[in-house]
């Protein structure tokens, strides 16, 4: 069974919402969360990673229903 750290979860995805929507920079992200900015970059790539693989089902175009 696997445990998970909710405050983790919390914190990656606000990680990925301060970059994509605040426009900050992995420094700023990695001071305000107090780790590096290699590690700020290694959750958002994978948060990143993780979205993709979701979307990746389809054909990869919109559904048109005409």
């Amino acid at each position: 069974m696997k445990r998970t750290n909710v405050f983790k979860e919390m914190r990656n995805k606000e990680i990925i919402r301060m970059i994509d929507e605040e426009y900050m920079t992995l420094t700023a992200v990695g001071e305000f969360f107090n780790i590096s900015k290699q590690r700020v970059n290694q959750i958002y790539n994978r948060g990143k990673r993780d979205v993709s693989d979701i979307r990746a089902t389809g054909n990869g175009k919109d559904h048109d229903p005409a």
